[in-house]
């Protein structure tokens, strides 16, 4: 690994560390309270990656709204959702927007996993605020 590289990802993992830092302190200050967790999360991205299911989602410290075709890669506490290489944690999940279909919601269902349903679409929230 030459130097360059060393510093390049000695950068990227600074920023990664600094942005959840920065979540854990949010989540602190606002009292979140935590519906889901990382066992629950991976069960139901695992079944969204077995299921090929689009899907959107939003971080607690962002605004914007990634759409996904694809898990690239899922972890115990992680998922990668495009060719960035950056990993969101589960925690930094604040919302995860799924169509709208039976067996998805009798899925969630056998997961205990909490859910709003929408006409069009199923809401997963990562926190109660």
């Amino acid at each position: 690994m030459t130097k360059k590289s060393q510093v390049y990802r000695l950068k990227i993992k600074e920023k990664r560390d600094s942005r959840l830092k920065e979540t854990r302190n949010l989540i602190i200050s606002k009292s979140f309270s935590s519906l889901m967790n990382n066992q629950k999360w991976y069960e139901v991205f695992d079944w969204i990656e077995q299921h090929n299911f689009q899907f959107e989602l939003k971080t607690l410290l962002s605004t914007e709204i990634k759409k996904s075709n694809q898990v690239f890669e899922l972890e115990k506490s992680s998922i990668l959702i495009d060719e960035s290489g950056n990993f969101i944690e589960f925690f930094e999940l604040d919302q995860l927007i799924l169509k709208n279909a039976t067996e998805l919601k009798t899925e969630l269902e056998k997961m205990n996993v909490e859910f709003i349903e929408h006409v069009n679409f199923v809401e997963i929230s990562g926190y109660r605020k």
